[in-house]
């Protein structure tokens, strides 16, 4: 009996010295697990020609206010089986945005300042309990930032906060790369319950490589919002977000990007389609998007659609410079309470090609699967399978594709529930082509298509697939089509 009181307390003795202080606001050296927690009670930063190595298995608890600035290296290389964890030392206080307790200012990694090759990365990674809102409109108010070329890898980021600020705040994960030489990636990282005033994840400035991440259950604001920037936004899973305002689940304007082979489905989007895009030339490819509500009817000629919103109303590039490749996608029980059931097209430039637009529905009869308006619009619809898209309005259900004012439109070898007449309704100045080659019918033949067109059913377990006695086999063209070397199932 005495030797096992001796060895717990030994055990006990031990445990009380593991904790470390972090006092000093210059930090270098290697973190160990046996020195773990760091307590954090000042702000810290790695200086600009030193390196600080983080072990697997260490967390780095913070004082309410505190910030983490990286000038030089960071190196936190954590494990599945042992993360690194970033936290506050109390969260008391964390939902009340008028007070400072509660949380912690996050981890920002500025421009590189030190020596030779910049090797920090962030792998198994989790940094929580960041707060802002209480600063007032400031900049760098961000749970985690980088200005720098960087590599995260299946971090998680949860339970954070951002209330304040504008443009470069307010954001809960800042990329922002200032060197066109910069590629910052984002990979097999979870982002979910945080609420942010502008963005969840905000893309800017050089190269971004955001894929095979799960961006879930987030309030407020867009998961993945990019302005002024270049990104492939690939294999990511975005669901269950709930937004307010002009938020998107993807909102992109004045850039360049790929958006591919995403899953994006569940989300409550207020204004704004599952896919916003407001300028840039941006090529939407091979995603599954289902199951997304847009709930404000009153929202204007800027909002609507349930699928994807596609449109040219943001400055910093012109008419000539916008312009919208969607193809191969699978866009499935969508709502609109505005327009545009499946697609929306204000003001731009869009090619519509291969795709299967599938039981999406709108409140007010205009675009049960498509809605363009804007006398400006040029918008090609070819290759497309339209079926059970309806209104709970006035227009007839087999008018697919509803046009407010339309500059220029092809419709043509679409398989659609209704002949070119019955299918198009509306106005515009030049047909191109011509409509011979549509396929008219009301059943495509599916594999296991959803059974209705309420919201409510899941479309992310349906099989969208023509069967090989489907009339939609070989009717369509290649001419034009920009085609896709495979299709949405990853078929050739």
């Amino acid at each position: 009996m005495k030797s096992i009181i001796t060895l717990l307390l030994i055990c006990i003795f031990n445990t009380s010295f593991s904790l470390t202080n972090i006092t000093n606001p210059s930090v270098f050296g290697n973190w160990t697990l046996a020195g773990s927690p760091y307590i954090v009670q000042v702000n810290i930063n790695v200086p600009n020609i030193q390196t600080l190595k983080i072990d697997a298995g260490v967390e780095v608890h913070f004082y309410a206010g505190t910030k983490f600035n990286i000038l030089g290296k960071l190196i936190a290389q954590g494990t599945s089986a042992q993360p690194i964890i970033f936290k506050a030392i109390d969260t008391t206080d964390w939902s009340n945005p008028s007070v400072t307790t509660g949380g912690w200012n996050g981890l920002h990694f500025m421009q590189y300042q030190g020596g030779g090759i910049d090797s920090s990365k962030l792998e198994y990674v989790t940094i929580q309990d960041c707060k802002y809102g209480y600063n007032g409109v400031v900049n760098e108010v961000n749970p985690f930032l980088t200005y720098r070329k960087l590599k995260l890898s299946h971090c998680t980021f949860t339970h954070n906060t951002c209330g304040a600020g504008m443009y470069t705040s307010g954001i809960v994960l800042l990329i922002n790369g200032q060197n066109a030489t910069d590629t910052i990636e984002m990979e097999y990282c979870n982002i979910n319950n945080n609420n942010s005033v502008f963005s969840i994840v905000r893309i800017m400035g050089s190269y971004s490589y955001i894929h095979h991440n799960h961006i879930h259950h987030n309030q407020q604001s867009s998961p993945i919002w990019g302005s002024w920037f270049n990104a492939l936004i690939e294999s990511n899973e975005i669901d269950n977000n709930e937004m307010i305002n002009d938020a998107a689940p993807i909102k992109l304007s004045v850039g360049t990007a790929s958006i591919r082979s995403n899953i994006i489905h569940h989300n409550k989007c207020h204004q704004m389609a599952a896919i916003g895009c407001r300028s840039g030339k941006i090529d939407i490819d091979n995603n599954l998007i289902c199951n997304n509500e847009q709930l404000d009817a009153n929202c204007g000629a800027t909002g609507g659609g349930g699928g994807i919103h596609l449109a040219h109303n943001e400055g910093g590039a012109d008419f000539a410079n916008t312009y919208y490749r969607v193809r191969n996608n699978v866009i499935a029980n969508n709502s609109s309470a505005y327009g545009g059931g499946g697609i929306y097209v204000y003001h731009a430039k869009a090619d519509i090609m291969n795709n299967t637009i599938v039981n999406n529905k709108t409140a007010n009869g205009m675009g049960n699967a498509i809605l363009i308006l804007d006398s400006a619009s040029e918008v090609k619809i070819k290759n497309n399978l339209f079926k059970g898209n309806s209104n709970q309005g006035w227009a007839d259900s087999t008018a697919v594709v509803y046009i407010l004012s339309c500059s220029k439109l092809m419709y043509d070898y679409n398989y659609s529930p209704g002949t070119f007449s019955q299918a198009i309704t509306g106005y515009y100045t030049q047909l191109l082509g011509d409509t011979i080659h549509n396929v008219i019918g009301n059943n495509p033949m599916l594999v296991a298509p959803t059974a209705n067109n309420l919201v409510t059913t899941d479309a992310t377990n349906a099989n969208f697939n023509i069967n090989n006695m489907s009339p939609c086999v070989d009717k369509g063209d290649t001419v034009g089509a920009s085609p896709l070397p495979l299709d949405y199932a990853g078929s050739n």
